[in-house]
């Protein structure tokens, strides 16, 4: 039983290895295209407020950083236009840091939102749970070969060393798993944080209704008995 987990692990091993050549650069080219375009028209903004006769530039900081930019600058004096170009360029992206933090993790998701401290939990976590992981496959391998296969007995083992790996090795697989779902939810949160910090720095409603401008119109409307009557229709937001 020993000498078949054993050959399966190799197999299993080998097999990683054969794909990693063609698809680790396939993946990698997927997941820098998707990280360019998460990137896209993202950057720091160089404006000049109304009642401020020196430029600044504001660019994607810490949430801290952010909201003091606010209190210490009047966005609000800004047109609409330029509000929404701001907030387009240093919002923080959700969707894809969520997924990489699930799939790749290691923190790359929250490093993609520039989250420093959610950077280096994911670090953190992914490195000790791969740690405990692999230090169990290795007593187990260890207990197949030294200890089994080599020790001329195929039923010996050592049991505690046996226990040891595989309570390593099922502790770090549920470590692994626990540290990918943190992942994915801590840059859900931090970008619907930051987001909101963003908008409402920038007096901006979440779903865009203060775009729409007060405006009137007006059309003919026939009658039964000849007569033209006018209608009026008239849009104002309630803000």
């Amino acid at each position: 039983m020993k000498r078949f987990l054993l050959l399966l692990m190799i197999l299993l091993l080998s097999g990683s290895a054969l794909f990693s050549g063609t698809g680790s650069l396939l993946l990698d080219a997927v997941v820098f295209g998707l990280d360019v375009a998460a990137k896209a028209g993202k950057g720091k903004v160089e404006v000049t407020l109304p009642d401020e006769e020196k430029e600044i530039s504001v660019r994607r900081v810490s949430m801290k950083k952010m909201k003091t930019t606010f209190e210490e600058h009047n966005f609000l004096l800004l047109e609409y236009e330029k509000r929404l170009e701001i907030y387009d360029r240093l919002s923080v992206p959700i969707a894809w840091p969520v997924v990489k933090g699930i799939t790749i993790g290691f923190g790359k998701g929250s490093r993609l939102q520039r989250d420093h401290a959610g950077s280096i939990t994911g670090i953190v976590m992914d490195t000790a749970s791969a740690a405990a992981i692999g230090t169990g496959l290795v007593f187990i391998v260890i207990d197949a070969i030294f200890v089994g296969m080599l020790g001329g007995r195929e039923n010996f083992s050592d049991d505690e060393l046996q226990a040891t790996g595989e309570n390593l090795l099922f502790g770090g697989l549920i470590a692994l798993g626990a540290s990918r779902v943190i992942q994915g939810i801590g840059p859900a949160v931090y970008g619907l944080r930051y987001n909101k910090i963003l908008r409402t720095g920038l007096g901006l409603a979440k779903d865009r209704s203060d775009a729409v401008g007060p405006a009137i119109g007006f059309a003919p409307l026939p009658t039964g008995d000849g007569r033209l009557q006018w209608q009026v229709a008239a849009r104002i937001p309630l803000r």
